[in-house]
């Protein structure tokens, strides 16, 4: 499993680089945001751990784009914003985890391998597998979605939040299973972050084509017919 960090701080950096070598990690560390959209271009890694204020520069504004450049990796904040409005910014925006500074090391690696075993579970289950619904099509194993020949770009969340909905149409999932499973925020109940990723996996999903993800106030959501 392979690891990148980015840390403007090379006291930091050293130390987290350091602690997750010692737990048997692969790790690469870089400083800058440019260094890190370069590093996302040429390698692939599991799980990207990120300062949150990189040169001036808040990487909360960038996910998008970097979940586009990585859309398999699991991202991780760490920050001296710690409070939880801003943890709360930090995962809507597309972060999957956000450890507040000053930290532990045994916490960041524990947190670092519990995203590593979700993104190797998820691969297992993804590989070499198509999930179809009327005229949606999803290849798990490229992350790329389709509607009759038409293909949807989604983000890394977005897709995550499909698949589910998609493994099971007609199942009707509660926002809390939503957080639980997608972005493991079940401490952070009052978020607004799966309405707002509905919203925008909608947005994509549905112009030019029927509806395909339902919803009932205070019941859930599903993907499939309305009836």
């Amino acid at each position: 499993m392979k690891v990148l960090i980015a840390e403007d701080e090379r006291k930091v950096r050293d130390f987290v680089k350091l602690g997750l070598e010692e737990a048997g990690m692969v790790v690469d560390a870089i400083s800058t945001l440019d260094e890190l959209k370069s590093s996302l271009l040429t390698t692939t890694y599991d799980v990207l751990v990120l300062d949150r204020i990189l040169h001036g520069q808040d990487v909360v504004e960038h996910l998008d784009r970097l979940q586009a450049k990585e859309p398999k990796a699991r991202i991780l904040i760490l920050s001296a914003l710690s409070d939880a409005p801003e943890k709360v910014k930090g995962l809507e925006e597309g972060a999957d985890d956000y450890l507040g500074k000053p930290f532990h090391i045994p916490e960041l690696v524990a947190r670092v391998r519990a995203l590593m075993r979700r993104t190797t579970v998820e691969r297992e289950i993804h590989k070499d597998t198509l999930l179809e619904y009327a005229d949606l099509k999803i290849d798990l194993s490229s992350q790329r979605v389709y509607r009759n020949t038409s293909r949807i770009d989604l983000t890394g969340k977005e897709f995550r939040l499909l698949c589910l909905l998609a493994k099971q149409p007609g199942h009707v999932f509660s926002k809390v299973t939503l957080l639980n499973q997608c972005w493991d925020m079940n401490h952070f109940p009052e978020s607004n972050v799966v309405e707002v990723t509905v919203a925008g996996l909608r947005s994509k999903l549905e112009k030019g084509f029927t509806p395909l993800i339902h919803s009932r106030r205070g019941v859930g959501y599903w993907l499939g017919s309305n009836e």
